[in-house]
């Protein structure tokens, strides 16, 4: 159980449950953002608060902090790590006429 001085601001199970659904249908930077701001606003800024409400991954708060702190946006090696074919791979015509109509 939650510590009294730990509880979040206000909050009711609905409310929470209608949050952890809004930050599910976000993506990325936006997400971050968002689940920053309610760290901020509903949890006093505290990363592992939020983990125990929510049931958002602390590590990902702290990165939503750190960005909306410095304004530094972080972004992921999802695309570098991928084994997604490059598009050169999957559709070698595409690029051959791209580059006929160069020269």
């Amino acid at each position: 159980m939650l510590d009294p001085a730990e509880e979040p601001k206000s909050l009711t199970r609905s409310q929470i449950e209608d949050l952890r659904l809004a930050a599910s249908k976000m993506n990325g930077v936006e997400r971050r953002g968002f689940q920053a701001q309610m760290t901020l606003k509903y949890c006093q800024g505290k990363a592992r608060l939020v983990e125990t409400v929510f049931g958002w991954g602390r590590e990902n708060i702290e990165l939503g902090l750190g960005e909306k702190r410095t304004g530094i946006i972080c972004v992921g090696l999802e695309s570098a790590f991928s084994t997604a074919k490059p598009c050169q791979e999957k559709q070698p015509l595409l690029l051959w006429h791209y580059r006929c109509d160069k020269l």
